[in-house]
């Protein structure tokens, strides 16, 4: 997900204004024209955020930093939740973005020993977090004017503790019926 904030991103202009021979021109603060925009990735489960990250500025997502990340979050899920890693295993759905199907990303699921889940093309509604976390973390953000990464991550700490362990269940759960419809008619479309 990409979040616009508009931390930072203030430049100078001068003003236009008649002057006097030797009066030096004013400067003055202005908005930039675009907010600046920060990568967000996040990780949940049907009881809550797993681990969420946001990138730096100008960073963008690499088969090498989705690999790094899921990393970071099998560190925190044997810190978090071991017997899930230990007994259970992970299954992760992702969608089939070139990051996600690069090289180093395939090796270092095969190394986390996660299963993966079919994820056909063209099929953005079986994306738990397009549909259903971030539609309500963009509804939530709505007209927030944050100022600085601090206020950023308060605010995502905020509307993340703030939802219930049913909402991030009711993803989860929302999901299967849409996911078994498309594997059974090979990613085909069909009318809901």
């Amino acid at each position: 997900m990409t979040i616009k904030a508009d931390f930072d991103s203030f430049d100078l202009k001068t003003a236009s204004a008649w002057l006097s021979p030797g009066e030096a021109r004013l400067q003055t603060p202005r908005p930039g024209f675009h907010q600046q925009k920060v990568l967000l990735g996040g990780w949940w489960n049907s009881s809550g955020i797993v681990h969420y990250e946001l990138l730096q500025p100008g960073t963008s997502i690499t088969g090498e930093v989705y690999a790094a990340q899921l990393q970071r979050v099998q560190n925190v899920l044997i810190r978090k939740d071991p017997a899930l890693v230990n007994c259970k295993g992970i299954v992760l759905l992702q969608d089939n973005a070139r990051p996600h199907i690069a090289r180093v990303v395939i090796y270092k699921l095969e190394s986390l020993d996660w299963e993966l889940l079919p994820h056909p093309p063209y099929s953005p509604d079986m994306s738990p977090c397009e549909y259903h976390l971030f539609l309500s973390l963009d509804n939530h953000m709505r007209n927030k004017r944050l100022h600085n990464k601090e206020q950023l991550e308060q605010e995502l700490n905020r509307f993340f503790a703030s939802k219930p362990k049913e909402f991030y269940a009711k993803g989860i759960t929302n999901l299967v019926t849409p996911w078994e419809k498309i594997v059974e008619t090979e990613g085909n479309y069909f009318p809901d």
